[in-house]
């Protein structure tokens, strides 16, 4: 039985770094410099909805994607936020730094009242 949950933080996230990725190609460079870690080759993220056709085996058993060279953005960037990570069904070498908490007196001001 699917994880709907799951299935739907998936498509969630598939759409939004393709969109962020080919449609925006908005500046990844801050979020990228919160990631931490190296890919330890486990093949997570080539298996997020569907097996991606691209992914392979090297003589090692270790998975190897078949066109890393010319690969899609989306696969380069993965995983952008810390978000990411909760769409993986196995563990992931990358971490992220923690976010620190505002102060409330920083948070957003309330709306004002007319």
């Amino acid at each position: 039985m699917a994880d709907w949950t799951l299935v739907t933080r998936q498509l969630s996230g598939k759409t939004r770094r393709f969109v962020q990725s080919t449609v925006l190609r908005e500046d990844t460079g801050p979020l990228l410099a919160k990631r931490q870690g190296d890919c330890n080759r486990c093949g997570a993220c080539c298996k997020i909805l569907f097996r991606c056709p691209f992914l392979g085996t090297d003589d090692d058993g270790q998975y190897t994607c078949r066109i890393y060279k010319m690969r899609f953005s989306q696969c380069r960037l993965f995983p952008l936020r810390a978000a990411d990570l909760r769409e993986l069904e196995e563990d992931c070498s990358y971490s992220f730094e923690a976010e620190p908490l505002r102060p409330a007196s920083l948070a957003d001001p309330e709306p004002a009242l007319d």
